[in-house]
């Protein structure tokens, strides 16, 4: 089979020039003895002893790259845990640290390496076809997965606004609308001419779906045609820069991984830069937003895909270029920006354009804002006015659609005598851990008293909280999986996780758990227990990109999942709704026909209590985020509360 088809420049690039920051060709510059400017000569001064040459830190060179095999040969980039260095080290593997990889040379790879054989669209996928310099054997078979007409109008809309010259997108239909599937659909009909690589950022849950979408998107392609992809987590980010030898980053990390963001190279040349769930990127301060956003600079198209992208102003800096464009208005013009002066800039351009952004000083002496409309008229206006730039422009650049409203039920668990002593017990350590009451008066006003244990303090709290209600929980469980339903409960900390699921398990039920420290592989298979029908009960941390919904189509061996009902359980209340939304988007999707299948959401919290304040807050900011997203209808807060009464009664 012939192998696909390269294009002219290397697509895994040492030294991408468009890609470069300002810092890094100013850095380069220097090294090679160039002056940045002239400058005025200075005044005469009297002469001074000169001071002895400061030591500079030397940084060990990279190893090479890896090197071509040897006729007759192969190379196998590997995938190792962190724990499993060693052992892999003895069964013939070598680290590489250029690529910072693990690579074995032969003619076939050892039983004992083949569990860290790389997976499809990996880095080390990518890695091992650069090295090999061809690909692995691709089938050519029918595709399992159509898109639906309304996945179809989302391409028409993305590839128009291609055609119109506007390279931004924005799929930001609601939570199981399939924009999976809509975006490869998009990036399957992009020329070939112009498009040839892919790179996907996206959490570590929602890997194996980009997988397998991917797969049968490009199924019925030849495999010379097909887009190459590069799918990584947001946490890996890091590995998609390099930076030169003998630069010095520094001793301290924080330095290190600064000086690596900004005078780092791009290691792959990328045409389209997806970031999946990217409302992670509403910290655009954060190392992985900075990272994305200069290879968001270099790339020919920029997808971003959330139903949450963000509930108000401040969180839209991402997509600070689109705005730009679309608007005709300048926030950053031509001048390469990173992290703290894009937050910079944009707060600037929301104050200007009347919003009612206040900025104020952190610790370190920054100049910070916050968002602080003064009545519901004025937040209102804000909201309405982000969901025109989202929604408006030249060129329409976005795409958003709700999904049939979700059926939410408060479920206010009572705390026994006992409990009850426990919580009040809490609830006064946790006033004396933060100083309570937290707000004093200065000036006549009153204001938020500071305390640096807070965030620790109510963390330990809430953590008190949701074990107690742990029995409450496991008795309304085994209620609703013996009347026939399978259930999926989202909680907040590891250690609740693990209690309830022991508690279920002894008490006869069958219990799948996905958390954070779960490998990627593993998560995918409690999902299939759970969609199988092996497991009744599915107990998760994970608040986004995974599917728990009825009659999905499980790929690649083509069975679906279970007809049973799904019943969803918040366990442990969130602030923010994005979480909420995300938490409800799990097991209220559309199946494999077209069919939008419903999954009762409730939401818990201990009557009486702080959580149920908590739950009430959270339940009024998703208002908010569907008037963003011009899906007004999202949720109505004051149903929920008339439910609240009703349920109280």
């Amino acid at each position: 089979m012939p192998p696909r088809r390269r294009t002219a420049r290397s697509t895994t690039a040492r030294t991408v020039k468009a890609g470069q920051s300002s810092a890094a060709r100013k850095f380069a510059a220097a090294k090679n003895g160039e002056p940045a400017a002239k400058k005025a000569a200075p005044k005469k001064a009297a002469p001074r002893k000169r001071a002895a040459p400061r030591k500079t830190s030397s940084r060990k060179s990279a190893a090479p790259d890896l090197r071509v095999p040897d006729p007759g040969e192969r190379v196998w980039v590997l995938d190792v845990p962190f724990e499993d260095r060693s052992a892999a080290g003895a069964a013939g593997a070598r680290w590489y640290p250029g690529p910072r990889v693990f690579a074995y040379y032969g003619t076939e790879l050892p039983e004992y390496l083949k569990p860290y054989e790389s997976m499809p669209y990996s880095l080390q996928r990518w890695l091992e076809d650069d090295a090999n310099e061809h690909w692995r054997d691709e089938e050519v078979r029918e595709r399992a997965m159509q898109p639906r007409d309304t996945q179809l109008e989302s391409v028409r809309r993305h590839l128009a606004a291609l055609e119109a010259g506007f390279p931004y997108f924005a799929q930001m239909d609601s939570t199981g609308l399939g924009k999976t599937l809509a975006v490869c659909e998009a990036v399957r009909q992009m020329s070939a001419a112009q498009i040839g690589t892919v790179l996907v950022v996206a959490p570590k849950g929602a890997l194996p779906g980009w997988r397998r979408t991917i797969a049968d998107s490009e199924a019925d392609i030849e495999p010379s045609d097909r887009k190459r992809w590069l799918l990584i987590t947001y946490q890996s980010t890091k590995k998609l820069l390099s930076v030169p030898p003998e630069t010095d980053l520094g001793k301290r990390k924080r330095t290190q991984n600064k000086r690596t963001i900004s005078l780092g190279e791009l290691r792959f040349d990328i045409d389209v830069v997806i970031a999946d769930e990217s409302h992670a990127l509403m910290n655009i301060e954060s190392q992985q937003s900075q990272i994305l956003w200069r290879y968001q600079e270099a790339a020919r198209s920029v997808v971003w895909m959330s139903a949450t992208p963000g509930y108000q102003p401040l969180h839209f800096a991402y997509m600070a270029r689109a705005v730009e464009r679309s608007r005709g208005v300048e926030i950053l013009g031509d001048e390469e920006y990173l992290g703290y002066a894009v937050t910079m800039k944009w707060a600037e351009f929301l104050i200007e354009s009347g919003f009612a952004v206040k900025a104020g000083k952190a610790t370190t002496g920054l100049t910070t804002w916050r968002w602080e409309p003064e009545d519901a008229a004025r937040r209102a206006r804000d909201i309405a006015s982000v969901h025109s730039w989202l929604s408006g422009g030249a060129v329409p650049w976005s795409i958003s659609r709700p999904s049939p409203p979700t059926p939410r039920e408060p479920l206010g668990q009572e705390l026994t005598a006992a409990q009850k002593r426990l919580y009040n017990s809490a609830w006064v350590d946790y006033r004396k851990e933060v100083g309570l009451p937290i707000w004093k008066a200065v000036g006549g006003k009153r204001v938020l008293q500071k305390n640096p244990s807070t965030r620790a303090a109510t963390l330990r709290f809430r953590q008190k909280c949701s074990y107690l209600r742990i029995p409450a929980t496991a008795d309304q469980v085994r209620t609703w999986v013996k009347a026939g339903n399978q259930v999926f409960v989202s909680m907040f900390y590891r250690e609740s996780v693990a209690a309830l699921a022991q508690t279920l398990r002894d008490e006869g039920l069958d219990v799948a758990v996905v958390d954070g420290s779960m490998s990627s592989p593993d998560q995918e298979a409690s999902i299939r227990r759970f969609q199988t029908g092996d497991a009744s009960v599915i107990v998760s941390t994970t608040t986004s990109a995974i599917n728990l919904h009825t009659n999905e189509l499980l790929l690649p061996e083509g069975t679906v999942s279970t007809l049973a009902p799904r019943v969803t359980l918040i366990h442990d209340p969130r602030w923010t709704p994005i979480d909420i939304r995300q938490i409800e988007g799990r097991a209220n999707r559309i199946d494999k026909d077209h069919n939008h299948t419903t999954s009762t959401c409730y939401y818990g919290y201990a009557e009486g209590t702080v959580e149920e304040e908590m739950v009430l807050t959270g339940i009024e900011r998703i208002a908010d985020l569907g008037s963003i997203v011009g899906q007004a209808d999202l949720i109505d807060p004051e149903a929920f509360l008339a439910a609240k009464v009703d349920a109280g009664k």
